[in-house]
Order: C-alpha cells, then structure tokens, then sequence
C-alpha cells in the first residue's frame, strides 16, 4: 500500500510562473489573493496576473478585454477581478459581483481637497486605442461606480458609451462631483446615486431613459431634465408630460438642503414623478417644507405606496403631526417603518402642531409598524398610540429590541373614560418574512 503523503506530487509548483499565473486568473479575486500564503515563491504571483499597470487609455482596454473574457469563460460563483495602477498613486479595482455587476473601484491616493468635477455620461467616446471588437455589444447590466474622481472621469465616460443595455447605475462616494449629466441610454431603469457629498446637480435627458427606480441620499441636489439640448431645461409643471413615472424612490435629504438652498421648479417635477410610487423613503422635513406647499400636484396623494421609510430627527409628539398628516395621503399602505435620527435636518420654517390635511383616509391594509432609533419603550409606546388616529386594523409594532406587540382596544377601558388601548405582546413566527427590512435601509 502507497503512503499518499510520501508518494504525492505537486503538479502546479512545477509550472512556470507564467502558467501558474494563467491559472490564478481564473480565480475569484480574493481567492487569488489567498494564494500569497502558500509559500514564499506565491506571494507575489497573484500581482503578476491581477495587477496591472499603465495610462488610463490601457486600462479602459484591459476592462474591456476583461469583460470580453469573463462574458465567454466565466460563469460567476464569487467575486473576479484585477487591481489596475494607472499612475501618480491612481488606482482603479475592477470586480464582477455573483450577479454579474461591474464594479469600478477608484482610488486618487490621499487628497486634502479633491479637484471638483462634472460626470457626464452617454455621448460615445474613444480613445486613439485598438479597442476590443464589440460587435456582440456588452451584456452587462449593472454598473456601480465607486469614488470617481477628476482623474478618472473620461475612462468613466468612454467605458459608460460600451455598455449600451445597463439597465442600472450606481454612482457612490464620489468626492469633488458636482453635477451628473446622463443622456443615450434608453435601457437604464434604475439609477442609485450615494453619498456624493458635493454633487448639486442631476441632468437628466428624459427621451432617453425610462426610470423606474430612483435612490438618493446626500444633500439636496438640483434635479433638472432637459430634451436635445442640455442648456434648455423642461421646467413645465403639468401632469401631461412627466419625465419618469417611478415606481420606487428612495429621498434620504437627512443632510438638508444643497449648498446653494433648493431648485423648487426641479423638485416639482420630482414630486410630479413620484406620485406613483410604490416604495418610498421620505424625511419629515422634505414633507414639511418642499410637498406640503405644492400638494395640488399630487392629485389623490400617493395612492399606489405600499412600504414607507419615515426618517425624523426627533421623537416628540408634535412631529408625528407631520407623519399622520401624510399617512392619510396613503391609503394602500401595508408596512410603515419609522426611523428617529437626531443628526437628521429639520426644518424651522413650520408650525408643527399647525399641520392639518383635511383627508379622513383610514389605513385598512396596514400589517406591521417598525420603530427605530427611540429612546425607550415608552415613547415608541407614545407613537404608536398617537398613530391610532389613521389605523383601521391593529397592526403589529415591532420594536427596536424586536418585539412585536399590537395595540388592543378594550371597550370597558373606552366606557370608562380612560385609555382605551393596552400594548400586548404577540408571538409572531417569521416576523422577518411579515416585516423585513426595508429595502432601502441596505444601501
């Protein structure tokens, strides 16, 4: 009988590097990385095939041919990719997601203050570069876009024209962006925009795009949409001729309005889009200040909105005034989720106890209310009582230590003149599947 540990070969330290590299371009990227624990003559192969260096002409090629390659030999289980090094500290981290999304990672080195820039993307751009041969054009379809800089912006923009079916864009983290110009791609259902501290505008050419799904989060930005000429800008406030019909939208102003205050023509078109949204999230003060005042636009309120995300900076009884006032727009609501931030802007300019819609709309279909960020039991015990005055049925409230109690109205208690409703705790299975998060709170 062998003895296997004596008689066993290893075949792939016989190879040379450049095929021992071959191989490793195969791996999921931190697979591949993992190989530098081996032994000391792998600690650096991993850089030979995934590193890579050259101009930013090169390295738009090399995402290309990656993606060339990936699309015919790969089939993702992990995350694959390669580090480019561009130069004067330039770095850009290219990985394809098990769901098949291009992530672009950029990295400028360290920046005590970054140069500010414009992104604009759509318009077919090409390097003086034999680029790869597209005719079966790309299948990608989501793009997120990571910490862009000056720097990088025309690799963005060229790499952005070869992908003419992304049907979803991530643009996050970009310091010194400020202001987005999209135009040329008609597939594009989904944009996501995060974290872009310095952004102030989104251009948008309506004829081309069919959103569907709007994410934001940042400070207030000047929403503006134009037609052929990005100069000329559609400002027309009427129902007959919106720029998208959304379905989702994510407003996260919690960081308060732009530095240069709020494009109010911009915003009413954004309002006049999201009438029809499904899923939402909301800050109390862009209700406040921004859709109290311009109501008339939304006709018979959010009547399609089944899950809202509520953010407020406090947990006071006279600001829920804000939050039952726009419950009553929302008469198919099934889930409620309400989230207090104290670091959260608010507004100065309303009286909040002042606050009435006329509206009597009772909630009939909501299931589940989930609290967060409250001091303790007592207030959410406060809220959840004070929102009595829009429940039809009882729903479940769902607490910040994850229990779940329903408000019970008891008619002895209401004849004799005290608090009709006790809070009683209710053991739910799969309160996850009943309430998850909503969807919104992961990005």
């Amino acid at each position: 009988m062998l003895d296997f540990e004596q008689n066993k070969v290893d075949m792939i330290s016989s190879f040379p590097n450049d095929i021992i590299c071959r191989i490793i371009s195969f791996l999921p990227f931190e697979s591949a990385v993992q190989t530098s624990l081996l032994s000391n003559r792998w600690k650096n192969l991993w850089k030979m095939a995934l590193v890579k260096d050259g101009t930013k002409e090169e390295a738009v090629i090399a995402v290309l041919n990656f993606l060339i390659d990936f699309d015919q030999f790969h089939q993702p289980r992990n995350n694959w990719g390669f580090h480019y090094d561009f130069g004067q500290g330039n770095v850009l981290l290219v990985a394809i997601s098990p769901k098949g999304a291009l992530h672009l990672y950029f990295s400028a080195g360290k920046q005590e203050s970054p140069m500010q820039f414009s992104l604009s993307l759509g318009r077919k751009r090409q390097f003086y570069y034999h680029q790869p041969s597209l005719s079966t054009a790309f299948k990608l379809k989501s793009l997120h876009l990571v910490s862009v800089s000056y720097v990088s912006t025309e690799m963005v923009s060229c790499l952005f024209s070869n992908f003419p079916i992304l049907e979803s864009l991530t643009i996050a983290k970009c310091n010194g962006l400020q202001s987005i110009q999209l135009q040329g791609n008609p597939k594009i259902q989904k944009l996501t925009v995060l974290d872009c501290s310095r952004l102030e505008s989104i251009r948008v050419h309506f004829n081309h795009f069919s959103l569907k799904s709007f994410h934001y989060r940042g400070r207030v930005a000047s929403f503006k949409y134009y037609n052929e000429d990005p100069l000329y800008y559609y400002n027309s406030p009427t129902n007959d001729c919106l720029p998208f019909d959304l379905e989702d939208a994510m407003l996260d102003f919690r960081q308060g309005p732009g530095y240069y205050g709020i494009d109010i023509l911009g915003f009413k078109l954004m309002l006049q889009s999201i009438g029809g949204v499904k899923t939402l999230t909301l800050c109390s003060w862009v209700f406040l200040d921004l859709i109290l005042p311009n109501l008339y636009l939304l006709g018979e309120g959010f009547i399609k909105l089944t899950e809202l995300w509520w953010i407020d900076n406090s947990q006071e009884r006279d600001n829920f005034n804000a939050l039952i006032s726009f419950l009553k727009l929302c008469p198919q609501l099934t889930r409620l989720y309400i989230t207090i931030d104290p670091n959260s802007y608010t507004t100065t300019n309303i009286n909040l106890s002042s606050i009435k819609i006329t509206k009597s709309t009772k909630l009939n279909h909501l299931k589940a209310v989930r609290l967060e960020g409250f001091a303790n039991k007592e207030k959410e015990i406060v809220v959840a009582k004070q929102l009595t005055q829009v429940f039809q049925a009882e729903p479940l409230i769902i607490e910040r230590d994850g229990i779940a109690r329903r408000l019970i109205k008891v008619d002895k208690q209401l004849k004799e003149g005290i608090d009709p409703y006790e809070f009683i705790e209710k053991r739910v299975e799969n309160l996850n599947e009943l309430c998850p998060k909503h969807v919104h709170m992961g990005l």
